[in-house]
């Protein structure tokens, strides 16, 4: 087995040999692949088969393309919890509560790039290859529909010339950062067709660096909220005691309520708190600019963070006591979830994280399959919430004619019911089609929309959505952050 494979195969692997064992000696292989098939584990799968388009042998391929808005909210689907103390948010009153201080950080100015976009390239070679640099969420849902892809005469081919399709698992940030600044290009040419981040909160980022027009498509293939999951002890005890909806000012009174004496775990353990490093993950990167707007904004609607807001050293202060109070050792969002997917809320420190959706499910599952009577981990949506679109950015920059439209194909394939469909229930990622109703997909999600607090109706889920923020100031935030050092306060 590669190693870029064990992120998310190893609590797979872990799991098998119980699975196996529950089915009778059911081979490893087999039973680790259909670990997440959502759709053979929890639903009654006649109700969501394709829908058969078109004579026999020759079906009808219509593209349904990503909508505009979110799918209709429908009454039944149950919304997050409202608690006594939720609208009093103030992560400003924690910080002088907590005489924060922090050397101050100098907010470096974003440098803007003058690449030129050269398009097209000639495309002289026998294969049209579209190379696609996908985080590793979406990596297992891209292999399949690839394979699928290229297996079908329609459209596995440009004018005789054969398309490949091939999947590079890379870090969002770190795939921008190779485009931007120019190292994803070798001999005149893109090493990359198709850049495929968790969310398009880089795509200001990326699109700083040239003159011209860079994406010729841009549009989501799925969507993933993000969550805070917290282990049930610990959930009900904020619940009780701090009583808000989750939010990064619910972590921050929680943090302080335990820095004084107040701890919160009824099995007397320390709160800890965990999300991934924002200057290598997307999810930390998300992080961060929740905070900023938690802090920024709670009082205005739509906000654009502004880079002198960054200066402030109130948000400086309570920047590094979340960097400071918080696990930063992962890398990926995988890699944060995965110890406990293996260990569980006793066998591992952390209380609570900020993960994608699909991994909080992945999460549930594994956990009530290995330790049906032991903690649950609840999922519990930010009040201030920005969702990962996985966007699907065909670049222009160093690709040939050929290699756009090919990608573009294996775009409107992946919106496409059975594509869609599949990264349900493979990934549990919520879908951007409307041929796939709510009431299919409460089906897929089954019993964790109780058990663990899912929402499927992603508009109840999101009860307030941030904006886009400019590349600039994303940026800047980033940096701002990996520079701060440890904070002062009254009670560290």
């Amino acid at each position: 087995m590669k190693a870029i494979d064990l992120e998310l195969r190893l609590p797979l692997l872990l799991f098998s040999g119980l699975l196996a064992a529950a089915l009778g000696g059911m081979p490893v292989g087999e039973a680790a692949e259909k670990l997440f098939d959502f759709g053979n584990l929890n639903v009654d799968v006649s109700k969501i088969q394709t829908k058969p388009t078109g004579t026999a042998g020759s079906p009808t391929r219509e593209v349904k393309q990503a909508p505009a808005h979110q799918l209709p909210s429908t009454p039944d689907s149950p919304a997050p919890q409202v608690l006594p103390r939720d609208g009093q948010e103030d992560i400003g009153k924690t910080v002088k509560a907590e005489a924060l201080k922090v050397e101050p950080v100098r907010v470096q100015p974003a440098a803007s790039g003058q690449q030129q976009v050269n398009y097209p390239v000639t495309e002289n070679r026998d294969i049209i290859e579209v190379k696609i640099a996908a985080g590793s969420e979406k990596r297992g849902w891209f292999e399949e529909a690839a394979e699928r892809f290229m297996a079908d005469p329609q459209l596995n081919n440009i004018g005789g010339k054969p398309i490949r399709i091939v999947v590079d698992k890379i870090g969002s940030i770190k795939s921008a950062n190779l485009i931007l600044e120019g190292k994803s290009m070798h001999d005149g040419r893109n090493e990359y067709q198709v850049w495929a981040p968790a969310s398009s909160v880089f795509r200001g980022v990326v699109e700083d660096a040239f003159a011209g027009r860079l994406f010729e498509t841009d549009e989501s293939v799925a969507r993933s909220p993000m969550v805070f999951v917290t282990w049930e002890p610990v959930q009900q005890a904020i619940d009780q005691k701090v009583q808000k909806s989750m939010s990064f000012d619910t972590i921050t009174e929680t943090f302080s309520r335990e820095l004084g004496g107040d701890m919160l775990d009824p099995n007397g353990r320390t709160f800890q708190f965990g999300f991934t490093r924002p200057q290598d993950s997307n999810s930390g990167a998300v992080a961060l600019i929740a905070m900023a707007y938690e802090f920024f904004a709670k009082d205005r609607s739509r906000y654009k963070i502004r880079t002198d807001d960054l200066t402030n050293p109130d948000f400086q202060a309570y920047l590094a006591f979340m960097k400071y109070m918080s696990d930063q050792t992962k890398t990926s969002t995988g890699k944060l979830a995965e110890p406990l997917m293996q260990a569980g809320y006793g066998g591992q420190p952390l209380s609570s994280v900020f993960v994608y959706e699909n991994l909080a499910v992945k999460l549930a599952y594994i956990r009530r399959a290995n330790d049906p009577d032991g903690p649950k981990p609840i999922i519990r949506y930010p009040k201030y919430n920005l969702i990962s679109d996985h966007p699907f950015y065909t670049l222009r920059h160093g690709n040939s004619r050929e290699q756009v439209e090919a990608a573009k194909r294996f775009k409107d394939f992946l919106l496409t019911r059975d594509m869609q469909l599949l990264a349900l229930q493979k990934e549990g990622f919520r879908p951007v089609s409307t041929e796939i109703t709510n009431e299919e997909m409460n089906q897929v999600f089954g019993d964790f929309v109780t058990e663990n607090g899912l929402v499927p109706d992603l508009i109840k889920a999101s009860q307030i959505l941030i904006p886009a923020q400019k590349g600039e100031v994303i940026q800047a935030l980033i940096q701002t952050y990996s520079e701060l050092g440890d904070p002062q306060g009254a009670n560290l």
